[in-house]
């Protein structure tokens, strides 16, 4: 029973947080620790919490592909059109490129640097105090300047520079969203579009992580009692996460994100205080 309300708040969590520029890793190191969630995760073993870290991966993949479906499709067909036709200025292709390149900081850093991040899990004063810069990041959202730059007109030295903006998210309390977005908007885009190239470079990311955690997980067993309860929290996190996208673009077309900026440095705040008087 107690792994399976885990398993359900987790799927809620994740749904929210990942799309949500409030930072998914963040939470996680705020759930963990109170104690119901920190026996209940730790009893589980190594095994399984990989087991859900994947499955959660793959909900979160799949609520990208359904929202940005038409997005997808266009990108994909305007690509091989282009390529047949050898129309390298076809705005599909030159987008499709932009989202390659600007995946591939994030991809670099994670590998090679993937043991000091997960280090930085194991602080919670970083993550509170990473969760409070953040949020400064999104307030930083209402001073900036709005353009309209779309995304094929992005260039390959904005989408690089986009990259390295979604990489520094891979700090623990650093939300992916809300540092690519907030990039966005420095760079001159249009607000939704912003959002839009956000997400659709977050899928090659979000892929990687997950074929990276399934990996780990060759060799181990899943137990068969466990499926029934994991597909229901995938089903959970597809749908919550679906809701917040719509909630997320909603705001965006509004410029109103940093009223989750107002959140994390709360939270943050909370966690700080929370260390240093129960320690």
């Amino acid at each position: 029973m107690e792994i399976t309300i885990v398993l359900f708040v987790l799927a809620v969590v994740q749904g929210i947080a990942e799309f949500l520029p409030v930072s998914s890793s963040g939470h996680l190191v705020l759930f963990e620790n109170i104690d119901f969630f920190h026996s209940t995760i730790h009893a589980m073993g190594e095994g399984l919490f990989l087991y859900i870290n994947v499955m959660l991966h793959v909900a979160t993949l799949v609520a990208i592909l359904i929202f940005l479906r038409k997005d997808l499709v266009k990108l994909v067909t305007g690509f091989f059109r282009a390529l047949m036709a050898r129309n390298f200025s076809d705005p599909d292709l030159r987008s499709a490129v932009y989202i390659v390149i600007a995946s591939v900081p994030a991809g670099i850093i994670g590998i090679l640097l993937h043991d000091v991040i997960e280090s930085l899990f194991s602080s919670p004063t970083i993550v509170f105090f990473m969760l409070i810069v953040n949020g400064f990041i999104l307030l930083s959202t209402k001073i900036i300047t709005i353009k309209n730059r779309q995304i094929e007109e992005m260039g390959m030295m904005r989408a690089l520079i986009i990259g390295f903006f979604q990489a520094i998210a891979i700090i623990p309390g650093i939300s992916r969203s809300g540092m690519t977005i907030t990039g966005g908007f420095l760079l001159g885009m249009e607000p939704e579009h912003s959002a839009r190239f956000s997400f659709l470079m977050a899928i090659p990311v979000i892929l990687g992580a997950g074929l990276l955690e399934s990996v780990k997980m060759l060799g181990r067993g899943v137990p068969s009692g466990f499926v029934l309860p994991m597909t229901g929290a995938v089903v959970v996190a597809i749908i919550v996460a679906l809701l917040s996208l719509k909630l997320l673009f909603a705001l965006v077309k509004r410029i109103r994100i940093d009223v989750f900026g107002y959140y994390t440095i709360l939270a943050g705040s909370v966690g700080l205080a929370a260390v240093y008087l129960f320690r």
